[in-house]
């Protein structure tokens, strides 16, 4: 790709970008797309942090039970 290219595919970019942010920003349903993209986040946020406390409890319910198999182990070699 030559400068002349790269610089051209810079500016179009740019000028996408810059065009879907003042549509966020002046447009009343850009705000309104950006307060539900928000409300998604925050229940995104919200589901992941629910499976990290669940994994943590698997995580304890595992080596809860490799203990008792231990003690089991234990017993039964006596």
């Amino acid at each position: 790709m030559s400068d002349e290219s790269r610089v051209m595919t810079g500016v179009v970019a740019g000028a996408v970008i810059g065009a879907v942010v003042a549509y966020v920003i002046f447009t009343s349903q850009g705000r309104r797309a950006l307060d539900n993209i928000d409300g998604t986040m925050d229940e995104l946020a919200t589901a992941l942090e629910r499976f990290r406390h669940a994994l943590r409890r698997a995580d304890g319910v595992v080596h809860e039970t490799r203990a008792a198999v231990d003690d089991v182990r234990a017993i039964l070699k006596g």
